[in-house]
Parts: structure tokens; C-alpha cells; sequence
């Protein structure tokens, strides 16, 4: 099968190729091994390949402490990074550790849903050197090693793990580690693959973030193992698909806590270039206010915070509507200051019954959106015609723009720099095209914008309709001309059908005077009988598209004149009320025309009323009154509002020309003001008449629903539905809509003290005017002077020229009674040995910290900034500890405890070590010999005996241990409570305290 490649596969390929010619150029790979123990294959990781590894080994050794040994390779860089540079590490250790350390703070809690031991198995540490000073040191053994900006482990689009180094100092190589743990167990070893180091100079990739990890807070472990909440699948969001997403989840919480996805570019952005982010999210949440729990963060090279802002900044009404719907829609910010990090934050909302959740689908740099540039006269053609379009986009300099015919996918159809314009062919109907804005060589692209090109038909004579010589017209009054047409434009006239003679406004010709106003109206005077009948012609010329009727194509008027010289003069002012004209809107289509008419005129004579095109008759009477019942529709919808009134037929009676009166709609007040808290919506207009109603435009537009929420600066319509804005005007109303800043505070969660019994007037704001609620919308107003409510959220509005802020600052309020925060002292206080030392240790945090001592020495601690103290104990009798410190964080700052400590003579044991001795084989099978598990003067300490099997698995854990373990597993996970466990080898873990002793090694089970 041969298969067509097409223009736009073609166009991709030749991206990738530079892609990847620029992946290979930009980055900086670190080049030669100045050390290494147990490595192999070490050339591996300095070949500038990440596909090809070097192993550094790990082993435990084959007894105990004998022939264990760890793994190190040191890699330098061809020069000094500088600080603040990202290096990332390519690895892969054979346990499963990086899954869990990808989650940053929460590797502890991930570790123990997954069941990873982290010390116990395989650990590693990494170092970053300048020269021989140590400038960044961590290891994954170390509680939330990799939780800060310095160090992360990282995941990319492949699912590859990296470890990203980030030291505030220069360095020039950097050092990994590779060992084992201490429960593994005899004869064992680890490997840990590591591909090679690099730091990128440039955007290698196009705009698209090369890693991904994430962290969070305020979360438990049942949270993230039974609630839902954590990240899944990170790299969903890097990988090129934007199909597949990345989900961030805080589950059904109602706690304060967050969730957070960041983003590694290789360098800060390109001059101009934006940043997006797809999403996604339950519409529901939005309406809940989600869009303020949700931020975006950017950061640089220092872990610096230098942008931040939340969702609903962010978001325009297309987006908005796309999210509201369910949709995935792209947000796009602008740091203006480069940034190489990005991070979503996701916060909890109180109180919310449905999971809190957001998807990332994908997540990348590029130019600006583009912006069109053309003219109306671009924008609007006629039928048959093509156009040029122009798009620009800011700092345009490698950056081109491409053309669509699809708002996704599509086809491309042109690729043009900045500036330049796009030539669409020739068009019969209305089509759209897109312009998305990319960086040359790159796939990655702005959002693209929408340009739809209004292709209009020619007009034809039938577009045309003139009204005016529907009837003869006697030659001392003006004939006037008014044409009409569906086609928004301006009207010309001429004397030929072929336009060769055009009338122009103030033409004297053939003893007649041409006038045109702006409505293309046509008025002529001194036209005669002998001059008749008189054809004129009119064209119309579209207003935007420019289309006008073709020559041979003109709506053609005749016109036909009568001398005479009969006088008859008629009298009539015809009104309508607003009341009137509604009750004539709502079915009472007749209304009666009156006046009187005097001259050349018999009583009983016809008169006629011509309007809108209609004549309407009656007769004069005796007292040379008269009274014609007219169409009201038509009386209020003439053209120009006048009406032409004539004797029987003699046309020429006609004297003048009848206006008809309609009424204007009153509004006093076009200029209303509101607050924004009052979230005002077109019902809250005020207009002081019945039956108003309101538009979106003066003429045309749509009706408004009484709830649609007033926008500042906008325009409203007022008018009354059913009545035509040609028949009764639109009045407009501006609106200005006020809204105060949110107030502020030093602490979102302030403590107060029982004693000093706190009010609601108490809480810290930064403004002096301002009102609690009890809710974050509406809700109920709380008086200052109400006593505070322990672990209560409260919300304040500022309040500014008689407006509150629309958004409330919330503030959880504490109180704590004197002495609830206890002091402790931890450590061993019976049967402790005389001449050993122990440690004790009390609340962190605190100030002032008075350690005594009676009957012991201190050896380390102890200052009055330590929480902790080593003693070693020198009398039998009378021994005391005891604490004393200062804390300002609670009601009752100063603290004291003593703790008695019970001293003995343990004396000196020779020979084997304190008669311990553990026999590392038994065979529980019931057959009375050697069933148990023993360990020799075990019963005469107190202990705690774990056993872990080969995979560093609890199977079985006790407390003062007696010699009674039969080879049932006690803890659930790999087995079940009661289980039997299988033969083999498992690692023992013995503590006793009283000996500070910790007894590690094999043993062997055997059924």
C-alpha cells in the first residue's frame, strides 16, 4: 500500500528535525568522571546519551558489617555552572523509591500507601560540588529530602525519572551515591542506573516543559490512600497528547489543605512569549468559586516566586463559557519577568460535597495570541471576490504566523511572518479562518484567533423598494422619493438605468431642483405635467462590504405629475400618546384622524389620507370637519412620519403635508451607579414606567432577561417589547457598577485568648471600615461587639462610599484557653544506667529554653535554644530533670516541667555482649523441636522485635519479646493476621532501649 504524505505531515516532520537538531545543540552535558567505586560501565553517563547508563552497585556484604560497600560516581561539567542553574539527572534505582519521592512533602505518606520502605532497601544521596566545597547535599533516606526548590525528583513525558539540582551557589560537577539499607539483609545488592547530567542553555524543546513533579499540604494518609486525593499520572500533562491529562484531586476534603502540579522548563521564556495551560474542571465547582482556590505560580532557576495569580483573573468570557460547559479550554498568562518553573496550585473549599479536582492536559510557552489588524473594509467582501487579511503579534522576531481553516487540527494553509498578509480565495459565503502565533522550527503554538470574513451578495433591483410615487402628484408640491432595502448601505440615483447620469444633491436640471439628504431621500421641485410621466433610478452600495447594484440592474421609479390650481387647505395635527401607542402594539390597530379644511371644498366631498402607501377615505362635513379611521399601525409606522391628505381624487387639492406625532419614552435618570456586592442584575434598572423591557443594541439586539448581572461601563437599552425602536426610540443607560477592594490582613488564621474574652471586633483587618458576614456570599451581618466563636470562619467586606467589597477576606478564628498547650519531657526515666548517657527532649519551636540537671552532667544540648539535652547519670539517688521555656504563640507563655529519673548500677558484662545471642535458624513444624524463634536472655530486657521478609515488608512486630514467635504473621499487608508464612530468609530488627542497643540481621525459616 503506498500511502500519500501530506503537506501538513510534511511540515511536522520538518519541525521535529529541527526540533531535535536545537534538543542536541542547547544543552550542556557534564563530560568526565573526576571519581567512582563500584561503577560499571562509567563512560555511560558522560556519552551525552540518556538512553545509555552507567551502573554504580550497592551491596550488604556477607556477614554482618563485613564486605558491605556503597556505589559513588562523580561527574563533572566542562566549566562552572552558575548558581541557580537546574542541573537534572537522569536515574533509575532498582527498588521503587522515585515514585513516591516525585510527590516532593508527600513521599513519606505515598511511601506507605505504596508499601515502599525507603530506609531499609535502597537508598541514595546526591551532592553538588564547586571544586571541593559541597554547596548541596540530600539524601532519600532523609525526611522530605527532596520536597524543596533545591532538590526534586522529577518525572519527564516517557516516564522517565530524573533528580532536578538547583544550588544557590556555582558548582562544576555533582556526586551520587548508591547503598543499601539496614534491614535488607546478607548477601544482597542494589543498582542504581545513571545516565548522565546535563543543564540546558536555551528553549531546547519548543516551548514544551521537559519534567513535571508535585507536592502538597494539609494532607493525610487517608486522604491520599482512601479520599482520592494526591496527582495522577503527572506526565499526562508533558506529553505532547492533549488528550491525556494529568489529575490534580484533593477528594471530599473539608480541611485546609492543597495540591500543586510544577512544571520545569530547560531556560526562562523567549522575549514575548506566554505561557498556557489546558484545563479542565467540574462546572460545579466554578459556581462555588473554585477559580479563586486555583493559582498559578512562576518561578525561576532560584525557586523565586516572581508571578502569581489565581484562575479567575485569568479567565475571559470565551474561556469562562468553555469551562462552564465541561470543556477543556487553554488559559494563557504573561510572567513578563522569564520564568523556567511553573506550578498549578490547587486549594481546598470548605464545605463542598463533590470531589475537588482539576485536569491538566497540557501545559507550554509561545508567542502571544495574534491580534487582526485589518479594516472593516477586509473584513466585509462581496460575493465573488477575495480579500487580504493581516494579523500581528508582539515581539515578532523568529515568530511566525499560521493560517487555518479549522479552530483545531485543520488544514494549514499558509505560513507568513508578522505583518503579512493573508490572501484568502475567492468567496461566496461567510467563511472563518484561524491565526495561530509559533516560534519558527517550532510545533508548539499559540491559542489561534478567530477572524470570520462576512461575504455579502451583490444587491439587485428587487433589494430595493422606493415609496412616494404611488400616486400622481400635483406639480406645485415637492415629489419626494424615499428608498428602503434590506441592505445596510447608502443610495445613489440617476436618470439611466446604466448609471451614466447620476443625480447629485443640488442638481438644477431641466427647470427641476435635485435634492439628497442623508437617508438617500430624493426630493425634487418644479416638476410639470408636460414634462411627464418622469423615470429616475437607484442603486445601493453596501456599507462595509462596499457591493453595489450592477449597471442595467437599478430598482427603476416613475413618476407621475398633475397641474392644477385648485386651493384647498386642510388642517390636522394627529397625536399618540405612549399609552395609546402601546394599546396600538397590543391589537388596537384603528385610530381616528380628525381636522377641518377649508378653500376650494363642498361639504360632503371626499378627502383622502394617504400613509405608509395606503389611502384611507371620508368626506367633509357640514361644519368642513372630518374624521378618517386609519390603520394605527400604519399611522405609526409611516416612513417619514407625515401624511399626505387630498380632495376626491383632485389631486391637487392637496395643500400640505400632515405630521404625525408620536411620543418620545421618558427616563430621567440615564446615568445609574450600583455596588458591585449588591451584584445588581437588569431588574435593578430604574426607570419609573411600566412595561419597559431592555436591549443588548438601540435599534436591533436581544431582549435581556430581568437577571442578567450589570456589567461596569456598559450601555443598556430601554424600549417596550413589541414596539419597533423605528416607531418609539431606545432611551440608553449607562451604568457604572463600584466595587471595593477585598480587604486585607496579616494572617488569615488568628489566635485569640479565652481570658481576654475576644469579639468579632477584635479580628485583624487592615481597613477600618468594614462589616462581618457569616458566609463568603450573602449570609447574615454580625455585629462587632458578638463574642468570637472558636474554630469558626468569619468573612469581612470592606465598605468605601456606601459599597462593600464584592469579595470577602475569611479568617478562621482560634481560641485558646491558658494552659492548653502542655509542656512535655520525653526520654528514658526508668531503670536507667548510672555512667550512660540519654536523651531527653521537649516542645520545638519555643524561646528561652532553662535546662537543670540534678545528679547527671550535661553533654550536648542544653543551651537556651535547644530542645533537647544528653545526660549522662553519675548518682543513684535524687536524679531529676527538668525544663522551663518561654512561649509567645499561647495564652500562658511560661512553661515548667520535672521528670524523676530512676538510676541503677547496670555493672560490667565480659564476655559474650550482655548474653544476648540470637540463633538464626528454627523450624516451625510442630514437631517440638526448635519450633520458635529464640534469642538467648531475651526475657531479661525490655525490647521490640520487628521481622521483615526479603522485600522489606513488616510481617511480624512485638513488644518485650519471650521467645514464643512460631512463624505467624502478626501485621496485615503482605499476609493476612494469622497467616503462615512461607520458608526462607527474613530480617530481624531488635531494640532495647535499656542497652541502647540495636540488634539487625538474617534468619532462617524453614517449615
Amino acid at each position: 500500500m503506498i500511502r500519500k504524505t501530506t503537506l501538513k505531515q510534511n511540515f511536522l516532520i520538518w519541525l521535529f528535525f529541527v526540533c531535535s537538531v536545537s534538543y542536541a545543540q542547547d544543552r550542556v552535558y557534564a563530560d568526565a568522571i573526576s571519581n567512582q567505586s563500584s561503577v560499571t560501565q562509567p563512560n555511560n553517563a558522560i556519552d551525552s546519551d540518556l538512553a545509555t547508563n552507567a551502573i554504580v552497585r550497592a551491596g550488604s556484604g556477607i556477614v554482618l558489617g563485613i564486605g558491605n560497600y556503597n556505589g559513588l560516581l562523580e561527574l563533572n561539567y566542562p566549566t562552572t555552572v552558575p548558581a541557580n542553574t537546574t542541573s537534572f539527572i537522569k536515574i533509575a534505582t532498582e527498588d521503587d523509591i522515585l515514585s513516591s519521592l516525585l510527590g516532593g512533602s508527600l513521599g513519606g505518606l505515598l511511601s506507605d500507601i505504596v508499601g515502599t520502605l525507603l530506609v531499609g532497601n535502597q537508598e541514595f544521596s546526591v551532592e553538588a560540588f564547586n571544586i571541593d566545597n559541597s554547596v548541596l547535599q540530600t539524601s532519600s533516606g532523609l525526611v522530605n529530602a527532596f520536597s524543596s526548590d533545591e532538590a526534586r525528583v522529577v518525572k519527564d513525558k516517557n516516564g522517565d525519572y530524573f533528580l532536578a539540582l538547583t544550588p544557590s551557589s556555582p558548582y562544576d560537577r555533582v556526586s551520587i551515591t548508591n547503598s543499601v539499607g539496614s534491614l535488607i539483609g546478607l548477601g544482597q545488592e542494589r543498582d542504581l542506573n545513571v545516565y548522565g547530567a546535563y543543564y540546558g542553555e536555551g528553549d531546547t524543546t519548543c516551548g514544551a516543559p521537559n519534567y513535571t513533579s508535585f507536592s502538597g499540604e494539609g494532607l493525610t494518609l487517608d486522604l491520599l490512600g482512601l479520599g482520592g486525593a494526591g496527582v495522577a499520572n503527572p506526565e499526562f500533562a508533558i506529553d505532547g497528547d492533549d488528550t491525556t491529562f494529568s489529575e490534580l484531586s484533593l477528594g471530599l476534603v473539608d480541611v485546609l489543605a492543597g495540591i500543586e502540579q510544577t512544571f520545569y522548563f530547560d531556560s526562562p521564556e523567549d522575549t514575548g512569549d506566554n505561557y498556557y495551560i489546558k484545563m479542565a474542571m467540574d462546572p460545579s465547582l466554578l459556581q462555588l468559586g473554585i477559580a479563586n482556590s486555583i493559582e498559578v505560580i512562576g518561578q525561576d532557576g532560584a525557586g523565586q516566586s516572581i508571578y502569581s495569580d489565581n484562575l479567575s483573573s485569568l479567565l475571559d468570557l470565551d474561556v469562562l463559557g468553555l469551562l462552564e460547559s465541561g470543556q477543556p479550554a487553554v488559559i494563557g498568562f504573561d510572567p513578563t519577568i522569564p520564568v523556567d518553573r511553573v506550578t498549578v496550585r490547587l486549594s481546598s473549599l470548605l464545605g463542598v460535597s463533590i470531589d475537588q479536582e482539576l485536569l491538566i492536559y497540557d501545559v507550554f510557552r509561545a508567542p502571544a495570541r495574534p491580534v487582526i489588524t485589518s479594516t472593516s473594509d477586509d473584513l466585509n467582501i462581496c460575493a465573488g471576490f477575495s480579500t487580504r487579511v493581516v494579523a500581528e503579534v508582539e515581539n515578532d522576531d523568529n515568530v511566525e504566523l499560521r493560517w487555518y481553516d479549522s479552530e483545531e487540527d485543520g488544514n494549514l494553509l499558509a505560513t507568513l511572518d508578522s505583518g503579512q498578509a493573508f490572501t484568502t480565495p475567492i468567496l461566496n459565503s461567510d467563511t472563518t479562518y484561524y491565526v495561530a502565533a509559533a516560534e519558527i522550527g517550532c510545533l508548539k503554538e499559540s491559542p489561534r484567533t478567530e477572524v470570520t470574513i462576512n461575504v455579502e451578495s451583490v444587491p439587485t433591483a428587487d433589494d430595493i423598494t422606493v415609496l412616494g410615487n404611488e400616486n400622481p402628484i400635483c406639480s406645485s408640491d415637492n415629489v419626494v422619493l424615499v428608498p428602503t432595502s434590506s441592505v445596510d448601505g447608502t443610495y445613489s440615483w440617476y436618470f439611466d438605468a446604466n448609471k451614466t447620469n447620476e443625480i447629485t444633491d443640488g442638481l438644477v436640471s431641466g427647470g427641476a431642483t435635485y435634492e439628497i439628504d442623508s437617508n438617500g431621500v430624493l426630493t425634487i421641485t418644479g416638476l410639470t405635467e408636460a414634462g411627464g410621466p418622469y423615470t429616475y433610478f437607484v442603486s445601493v452600495k453596501h456599507d462595509l462590504a462596499g457591493c453595489e447594484n450592477a449597471p442595467g440592474d437599478l430598482q427603476s421609479v416613475e413618476v407621475n405629475v398633475v397641474d392644477f390650481t385648485k386651493t384647498v387647505s386642510i388642517d390636522s395635527n394627529p397625536m399618540v400618546s405612549l399609552d395609546s401607542l402601546i394599546d396600538i402594539f397590543n391589537g388596537n390597530n384603528s385610530v381616528n384622524v380628525t381636522g377641518t379644511v377649508s378653500g376650494d371644498v363642498m361639504v360632503g366631498e371626499t378627502i383622502s389620507l394617504s400613509i405608509n402607501g395606503n389611502l384611507f377615505d371620508g368626506v367633509v362635513a357640514a361644519d368642513s370637519s372630518f374624521s378618517i379611521a386609519v390603520d394605527a399601525i400604519d399611522l405609526v409606522s409611516d416612513i417619514d412620519n407625515t401624511l399626505e391628505a387630498f380632495v376626491q381624487g383632485v389631486l391637487c387639492t392637496v395643500s400640505e403635508e400632515i405630521p404625525v406625532d408620536l411620543p418620545d419614552l421618558i427616563i430621567d435618570d440615564i446615568f445609574q451607579v450600583f455596588c458591585a456586592s449588591d451584584f445588581a442584575t437588569v431588574a435593578d434598572l430604574e426607570v419609573g414606567l411600566n412595561d419597559i423591557v431592555f436591549f443588548n443594541d438601540l435599534t436591533a439586539g436581544l431582549q435581556l432577561n430581568a437577571n442578567t448581572p450589570l456589567v461596569d461601563g456598559e450601555v443598556y437599552f430601554a424600549g417596550i417589547a413589541g414596539i419597533p425602536s423605528s416607531v418609539l426610540a431606545r432611551v440608553q443607560i449607562t451604568v457604572q457598577v463600584n466595587d471595593v477592594p477585598m480587604p486585607t490582613t496579616n494572617s488569615s488564621s488568628q489566635v485569640f485568648c479565652e481570658s481576654d474574652d475576644p469579639t468579632v471586633g477584635d479580628i485583624q483587618v487592615d481597613q477600618t471600615n468594614v462589616v462581618f458576614y457569616d458566609s463568603r456570599l450573602h449570609g447574615n451581618a454580625i455585629d462587632p461587639s458578638t463574642p468570637i466563636e472558636d474554630g469558626r470562619w468569619y468573612y469581612v467586606a470592606a465598605v468605601e462610599n456606601g459599597c462593600e467589597s464584592s469579595e470577602r477576606l475569611r479568617i478562621m478564628a482560634n481560641i485558646f484557653a491558658d494552659g492548653i498547650s502542655p509542656i512535655t519531657i520525653t526520654g528514658e526515666s526508668e531503670e536507667v544506667c548510672r555512667g550512660r548517657s540519654y536523651t531527653y527532649e521537649t516542645n520545638a519551636d519555643k524561646e528561652d529554653y532553662v535546662w537543670t540537671v540534678v545528679g547527671g552532667t550535661i553533654t550536648e544540648g542544653g543551651t537556651s535554644t535547644d530542645n533537647f539535652v544528653t545526660v549522662r547519670w553519675t548518682e543513684l539517688t535524687g536524679t531529676q530533670i527538668s525544663v522551663s521555656y518561654t512561649d509567645d504563640s499561647i495564652c500562658s507563655p511560661s512553661k515548667m516541667m520535672s521528670l524523676n529519673v530512676e538510676t541503677i548500677s547496670c555493672g560490667m558484662v565480659l564476655g559474650e555482649e550482655f548474653c544476648l545471642k540470637v540463633f538464626n535458624e528454627f523450624t516451625p513444624n510442630n514437631d517440638g523441636f526448635n519450633d520458635f524463634f529464640t534469642v538467648q536472655c531475651i526475657e531479661d530486657y525490655s525490647n521490640t522485635v520487628e521481622i521483615y521478609n526479603r522485600n522489606g515488608n513488616l510481617v511480624y512486630k512485638t513488644v518485650d519479646y519471650r521467645n514464643t514467635w512460631n512463624g505467624l504473621a502478626n501485621v496485615k499487608g503482605v499476609l493476612n493476621n494469622g497467616d503462615h508464612l512461607p520458608s526462607g530468609t527474613y530480617y530481624y530488627s531488635i531494640k532495647i532501649p535499656e542497652l541502647e542497643r540495636n540488634l539487625v540481621g538474617w534468619l532462617q525459616l524453614a517449615r
